[in-house]
């Protein structure tokens, strides 16, 4: 993408101090940190949202991001680490390209994540759980997925029977 920062970074086009880099992920430090050694973590290829990787993709970013949780927090002795992903402008989306910021935390450090926590009524939880359940079974990586192959244990005499499920959500 042209007028992409995150695209230039990851092509060399721009200077950056990289922590970490991959044939699909890039990170480096953010040169507006809430804290010292805030790390910024972007697939190379130009999307907006993890929706848009595929699920190999995805696993790169996330496996990047766990590297790199752990050298921040053996290097920079912080008592926690934020992995902050944002979709959507509604949730903080900053940009058109996604990006994931890993922010050292330390006590007293300025930095806040905040929202107000409602209680939600069992009922509401039983439903959302659903309606997220029931959307994910439609996500066309679940639908066309394999159907894994479960063996039974039989005794030495009976023939070994395959059973065929469907790939399923926890039933919470």
């Amino acid at each position: 993408m042209p007028d992409c920062i995150f695209c230039s970074i990851a092509q060399g086009q721009t200077s950056s101090f990289k922590v970490y880099e991959d044939d699909a992920v890039i990170a480096f430090l953010d040169i507006n940190p809430g804290n010292k050694g805030q790390v910024v973590v972007a697939p190379k290829k130009h999307v907006q949202g993890i929706h848009e990787l595929s699920p190999a993709e995805t696993g790169s970013v996330f496996k990047a991001v766990r590297l790199i949780v752990l050298g921040i927090s053996q290097s920079l002795g912080c008592e926690g680490v934020n992995v902050i992903y944002s979709l959507g402008a509604r949730a903080g989306q900053r940009s058109d390209h996604m990006i994931i910021y890993l922010i050292p935390r330390y006590e007293d450090d300025k930095v806040i994540i905040h929202w107000e926590p409602k209680r939600a009524e069992e009922a509401e939880l039983k439903s959302t759980a659903q309606a997220v359940k029931d959307a994910i079974k439609t996500i066309p990586e679940l639908v066309s997925a394999p159907k894994p192959k479960v063996v039974e244990e039989k005794s030495v005499e009976e023939p070994e029977e395959v059973v065929e499920e469907e790939p399923r959500v926890p039933d919470y």
